[in-house]
């Protein structure tokens, strides 16, 4: 495989690269050492790369959206993503009682995006806004005492409630019901021009590109480390998760800075 990077002189030869310790990051990351083979590459939870990026500890981030407003400078490298537009499973609301009768709710720390989003959601169409803290799934998840929950990634895929919350939402679904749009939760993100080069930004869809023709593979290659059965999983990157940025994806990240 041709390296994007290989006709770029001028392109940094070393760069730390973070990315999210879930399997929906997966397509995109699995080949991002081929493409970039000076890269530092390391895992962070999403709601620890904001810091890291902030001090300069890393370049580029595979992060979550919603974290930009906070970051000086900070801009989406690639038209690579994560996303959907509708159901999504890995990002859901489990609940004692309907939406519109929540009077507290946990928040899953691990990303800014799901968060607000379920915030905007419960205040703009169900006229609620409920008593809010966050929680950590490793940590807390069965301490809950919250009329409601926020669960993402691989532990919402894996979570069963056992019958004691009647009410699942998926947040994906809700999302598209009441905007029409899909849902972006992360994208590569940077704070400094210089990550924003073609020959990075190649290098960042090459690999996504390659991820996605090679799902097979990587279900087969990561099945120990995955929350669902081979063929769930399969199901999951193929009719779940978008990872490209379009026209749409486009417009829904515009709706997203607007209203969230």
């Amino acid at each position: 495989m041709k390296n994007p990077v290989d006709n770029n002189v001028n392109l940094p030869r070393f760069f730390r690269i973070a990315t999210v310790p879930y399997s929906n990051a997966f397509p995109l990351i699995q080949y991002l050492q081929d493409v970039l083979p000076h890269a530092d590459i390391t895992q962070l939870l999403p709601s620890e790369m904001k810091l890291q990026l902030a001090a300069k500890n890393i370049d580029l981030a595979l992060m979550p959206i919603a974290e930009m407003n906070e970051l000086p400078n900070a801009q989406i490298v690639s038209n690579c993503c994560i996303a959907c537009n509708g159901e999504v499973q890995s990002v859901l609301i489990y609940s004692k009682v309907p939406l519109a009768d929540i009077k507290s709710i946990a928040l899953d720390s691990a990303s800014k995006t799901s968060v607000k989003a379920c915030e905007f959601l419960l205040r703009q169409f169900y006229n609620v806004r409920p008593k809010k803290k966050l929680f950590n799934t490793r940590k807390h998840l069965n301490e809950m005492s919250s009329d409601a929950f926020l669960i993402i990634g691989d532990p919402a895929l894996m979570y069963n409630s056992q019958g004691k919350y009647p009410f699942r939402y998926d947040l994906g679904q809700l999302w598209q019901k009441h905007t029409g749009l899909p849902l972006v939760f992360a994208a590569w993100i940077s704070c400094s021009s210089e990550w924003c080069q073609p020959a990075i930004i190649d290098a960042l869809e090459h690999a996504r590109n390659k991820g996605l023709t090679q799902l097979e593979h990587i279900v087969a290659m990561k099945h120990s480390r995955l929350p669902l059965p081979k063929e769930e999983m399969l199901k999951y990157y193929q009719d779940a998760i978008i990872y490209t940025i379009r026209e749409e994806e486009q417009i829904a990240l515009e709706y997203f800075r607007k209203h969230c």
